[in-house]
């Protein structure tokens, strides 16, 4: 990614801070299906705001979207050229990923073949939980437009 991860960080002293990076949109992988009812009502949200508040946590590496699939298509939707992300690996301690409906461990490895296949899981198949809470930002939309 050639752009600076720079100035966003929460708690930039803490051990556990996570850094926000502007990522291009095109460098963002979807990873499930989403609700395009709830896309939308995203997207007004937005809008309505005028700045974006919750980052897109990534995997490192690829860019396959760990949480945040229904904001990316948001993004989509609304023509932006970066989105606020999180970029984290899956060794990451503060990452835990389970099925959704079992709560059992998820294989982080069938993730990356999925997603190498071109195909992207079911709606609400993984569930991805980060220690600490994630932190909310407040970039003005119009530094997600260039």
């Amino acid at each position: 990614m050639g752009h600076p991860q720079a100035a966003l960080a929460a708690r930039p002293n803490s051990l556990n801070s996570y850094q926000i990076a502007l990522r291009p949109l095109c460098d963002v992988l979807q990873s499930e299906q989403v609700d395009p009812v709830n896309v939308k009502r995203l997207s007004e949200a937005i809008i309505r705001a005028g700045h974006w508040l919750e980052p897109i946590i990534v995997e490192r590496s690829k860019g396959i979207v760990m949480d945040g699939n229904h904001r990316l298509n948001a993004a989509l939707q609304l023509g932006l050229k970066r989105v606020p992300c999180i970029q984290l690996d899956y060794t990451d301690p503060r990452v835990c990923v389970r099925h959704w409906q079992t709560g059992q461990a998820f294989e982080v490895a069938r993730i990356f073949t999925t997603i190498a296949r071109g195909e992207i899981f079911p709606y609400k198949t993984t569930r991805h939980a980060f220690d600490p809470a994630l932190p909310v930002v407040a970039i003005p939309l119009d530094c997600l437009y260039a």
